[in-house]
């Protein structure tokens, strides 16, 4: 049944394109009456632009003929209500999970994510290196360390401004030998302020302070290049183990891989056998997308130094050996492309942290804040001790869980409710930090993350356009539940003859194409292929190259098979020929081909073609059944309506811009 599902589904997508209608407007004159219930152009404009567009306009239906179709899925959605399929769990649930996910890409503002997306991009055209000079200072410090650090950078600055040079006082200022010196830099790997600073300053000048957790900084640019990207990566890691009999093991090891890798061996079957990194070995070695100052210096020009689908030499690195893969390489900057992955990072990194309190405090007008003063603070008096900051007052109890804390319009929030948002989120704090601070700012996000819940759960609401697309979604819903049901009780009770005189009718449908008869031999190492194919050649069976290689640790599996889709079963490139093919390794596993019969085109039996022909009779079903229905149906149209709608239709096209 699973492609007979399919014909239904395509059926109901092409009535559903017809269905949703919407409030009728005063202003306008019904153009078609169903029962009784009238609809006017606006209700038609959607579903018919929808196919128009989707048709470019020229391949698409008219509106007389859209005005059938419009009036079959009205039919088959009230039919599906009048059978009370809305009212079961499956279709109450489907309906929900779906508006949760379409309402949740409004916990976030859409706009400033793409903005600061394709700030990004742009920015990831250039990897900037930068030195920078650091007075550290914790984001939540007490005022007085703040304040001296403030004055600090402010006379460190005055100082670059005199004419002071920049690498003494970072020597000076950072005391370390490096001279603040952070390497090359691109999107996502620094503050965003730090970033910003990078570079929005020139080459060779120096910024103005700029404020991050970790302190005061003044950035110096120093060199600018054409992005590098992020490569994909799998590596194999063989650990040092400490002695030398045992080192000189290890380094016998990663030799021995590396020699099987250059003879040709696949890397994620060489990886899987010896690395010794457990969290990749089962992926072959895989470890991900890295860009630049993501891996130790000196393993960094040499990851990107070698070609994809390339491998480097061994390398010591100061835990043992490694050999590292490029897999493939993509650039930031092509936003079109990483549209997705820029706009993930954006919205979990600390450039969008304004955006969303801002975003949050637009809809905070429809959920007026109340916080009970008094009880909050009794909850910063009980948060404002040390023994918070090391997690200790989880594990107490906490005093009036239930009590009123603040209400966002008609929605009460407990102590309880805001204690267990900190749960995770507190503990990365150091005696140093002003606690006030803390908590009033964890405070004022928790209040803002349940202004957007809200928000979000009254979309389908107040918002017309969700209301529209989740009420369509629960309406395609029913069209597929109501075909479907009728479809199978169809097909349960259809007489054998009728699907034998329909077999009958299509001499020429039910066609079995080339086929392709063959044996197969799967192998493990490229060895064990060799082999089977010599054995292969010589004019033994599948079951004699078994019974031959799959003895001790070699690992071959056999088939016979008869396909009619050899692009399915064999590589684009492959010839498709009588005889023993080569050996042909994809994705490290080894395959040899035996080619034992090419059968032409033929006719299928009625019982080879049964499951076509059931799909076909489902289909002709499903296509019939709205025109059944309307039989018990009242449909009222005019000529004059029909005038009327089509002038409505292209006052509409204009509106939207469609010649």
């Amino acid at each position: 049944m699973m492609n007979i599902s399919v014909k239904i589904i395509s059926l109901c997508a092409a009535l559903f394109l017809c269905g949703s209608a919407s409030a009728q407007k005063s202003a306008e004159q019904p153009f078609i009456t169903i029962d009784g219930k009238e609809y006017v152009p606006s209700d038609f404009f959607n579903p018919y632009f929808g196919q128009y567009l989707k048709k470019d306009g020229a391949n698409a239906k008219s509106i007389e003929d859209f005005v059938g179709d419009f009036a079959n899925a009205r039919i088959v959605i009230g039919e599906a209500r009048a059978q009370g399929l809305d009212t079961t769990q499956a279709f109450k649930s489907a309906v929900k999970n779906y508006a949760d996910a379409y309402s949740s890409t409004y916990y976030y503002d859409s706009q400033a994510v793409e903005k600061l997306a394709r700030q990004a991009a742009e920015r990831a055209r250039e990897d900037v290196k930068v030195s920078h000079i650091l007075v550290p200072v914790g984001r939540y410090a007490f005022a007085k360390d703040t304040l001296a650090a403030k004055q600090r950078i402010d006379s460190v600055y005055a100082a670059l401004k005199a004419g002071a040079k920049f690498e003494d006082l970072a020597l000076k200022v950072n005391g370390s030998q490096e001279g603040g010196d952070l390497g090359y830099i691109t999107v996502f790997q620094v503050p965003y302020v730090l970033e910003t600073a990078a570079y929005d300053t020139p080459v060779g000048s120096f910024s103005e302070p700029v404020r991050t957790e970790y302190g005061y900084h003044i950035v110096m640019p120093t060199e600018r290049r054409p992005e590098t990207g992020m490569a994909e990566l799998a590596h194999i890691m063989i650990m040092r183990k400490g002695s030398d009999s045992l080192d000189r093991k290890s380094f016998a090891d990663i030799k021995e891989a590396y020699a099987r890798l250059k003879a040709g061996e696949p890397f994620d079957r060489i990886a899987m056998s010896y690395t010794e990194d457990a969290s990749t070995q089962a992926a072959g070695g895989y470890i991900g997308f890295y860009g630049i100052g993501e891996l130790l210096p000196e393993i960094e020009k040499l990851v990107f130094d070698t070609p994809d689908g390339s491998f480097t030499s061994i390398i010591a690195t100061p835990t043992g050996w490694d050999i590292i893969k490029v897999l493939s390489r993509v650039k930031n900057s092509d936003y079109d492309a990483r549209k997705d992955f820029l706009e993930k990072k954006v919205a979990s990194s600390d450039r969008y942290v304004p955006f969303q309190r801002a975003y949050a405090k637009s809809k905070m007008q429809d959920y007026p804040l109340d916080v009970d003063g008094a009880q909050y603070d009794k909850v910063r008096e009980v948060l404002s001790n040390m023994g918070f900051l090391f997690g200790e007052w989880k594990n107490s109890v906490i005093t009036n869980p239930n009590e009123k804390l603040f209400t966002l319009g008609d929605t009460e929030f407990t102590t309880s409710d805001f204690y267990s948002s900190l749960v995770y989120s507190m503990d990365n704090y150091g005696e140093s930090a002003e606690l006030a601070q803390v908590i009033d700012e964890k405070f004022s996000d928790f209040v803002a993350s349940q202004v957007l819940s809200l928000y979000v759960a009254g979309l389908p609401e107040k918002d017309p356009k969700v209301r529209k697309a989740i009420e369509e979604y629960g309406e395609s819903v029913l069209s597929y539940n109501l075909i479907s049901a009728y479809c199978r009780d169809a097909l349960a009770d259809v007489d054998p003859d009728t699907l034998s005189a329909m077999y009958d009718r299509n001499p020429g449908k039910y066609m079995w194409k080339q086929r392709v008869r063959f044996d197969v031999v799967k192998c493990d190492d490229f060895e064990s292929a060799r082999k089977a194919r010599e054995l292969m050649s010589a004019g033994k069976t599948y079951q004699e190259v078994l019974a031959e290689l799959n003895r001790g640790i070699v690992q071959v599996a056999e088939g016979q098979q008869i396909t009619e889709f050899p692009e399915n079963a064999f590589k684009p490139d492959f010839e498709v020929k009588k005889g023993v093919s080569d050996v042909i390794e994809e994705d490290g596993v080894f395959f040899i081909f035996n080619i034992l019969e090419i059968i032409e085109p033929a006719q299928k039996t009625f019982d080879e073609a049964l499951p076509e022909v059931r799909e076909d009779f489902v289909e002709a079903v499903a296509k019939a059944y709205p025109a059944k229905l309307r039989e018990t149906h009242q449909i009222q149209i005019t000529a004059k309506q029909l005038k009327a709608l089509s002038k409505a239709v292209a006052s509409e096209k204009k509106k939207r811009g469609i010649k």
